[in-house]
């Protein structure tokens, strides 16, 4: 498996994530609505810095790839996405900053990470979703997932 590239789409461009992108990363994911459903709270500067930083580094464990990718559009970051690699299975998982919700960003870099993934054989897809998360449920079917009936840890429903 490769190195995260930038990748590119009819309107977004996703570059790998950087410590850097943390300063305007933080004003995006500002909006409180964001956490509905995955719980929390928004982060402050320093705390993405540091998560930015662990997420850079790369998985501890060696049967593991993290990729993560800033989604911008027009060169202004909009949201992220991210890939956790085991084997030939990736688990998908995407949030896109309020304002720019419900244009279909989301499964636009979804479809493309899908596709950038694939490419480099991974053949294998899932995403964790709560279950009342209707709009991640209409990107997680637009991918072509389906809820698996089964629960992860916290709640979520998994989907393949």
């Amino acid at each position: 498996m490769s190195m995260t590239e930038s990748i590119r789409t009819a309107r977004l461009t996703l570059t790998p994530l950087d410590v850097a992108d943390a300063l305007e990363m933080v004003g995006v994911l500002s909006d409180a609505s964001l956490y509905t459903f995955t719980g929390g709270a928004p982060p402050t500067l320093g705390q993405l810095e540091d998560l930015y930083r662990a997420q850079s580094a790369g998985a501890p464990s060696g049967g593991e790839i993290w990729h993560n990718w800033v989604l911008r559009l027009d060169g202004t970051a909009i949201g992220y996405l991210q890939a956790t690699v085991k084997g030939d299975s990736a688990d998908l998982a995407w949030v896109v900053g309020s304002p720019w919700q419900g244009s279909g960003y989301a499964t636009e870099a979804s479809k493309a990470v899908r596709d950038w993934l694939a490419d480099r054989d991974t053949a294998r897809f899932s995403a964790h979703i709560h279950p009342d998360h209707s709009a991640s449920h209409a990107i997680a079917t637009r991918l072509g997932l389906q809820p698996t009936g089964r629960l992860d840890d916290e709640g979520e429903m998994i989907w393949q």
